[in-house]
């Protein structure tokens, strides 16, 4: 069986997208929705933040080498919808690894570096 999943901006390769109406707790009940999906449901988005999304998670998560398996994705991909699973994002996706170590002392510097 094939899994589709069509995300327009909640979530887009490597991060999700701007949200302009609703709470962080929204996004992230529906990120985690969507990280209950069976991994190998191949991803449809509507818009191509990937790149930028693939900067960010590097600058969050420098030793995830997934991450860098992103980059090279987009080194290789000018448009990556249709190309990427949830499997994939559960690996790369900064908003969908609020587990890994390396994002807790990210989000733990920033707060205490922050005005």
């Amino acid at each position: 069986m094939i899994y589709r999943s069509i995300s327009s901006l909640t979530t887009t390769p490597g991060g999700c997208g701007n949200f302009f109406e609703g709470t962080g707790e929204e996004m992230h009940a529906a990120l985690s929705y969507l990280g209950t999906l069976p991994d190998e449901t191949i991803t449809y988005v509507g818009h191509e933040y990937t790149a930028k999304n693939a900067v960010f998670a590097k600058s969050a998560e420098p030793r995830n080498p997934d991450v860098t398996r992103l980059i090279r994705f987009v080194d290789e991909n000018k448009i990556t919808t249709g190309k990427t699973t949830i499997g994939d994002e559960k690996l790369w996706n900064v908003f969908m690894r609020p587990q890994s170590e390396d994002i807790k002392y990210v989000l733990i510097l920033r707060r205490m570096t922050s005005p």
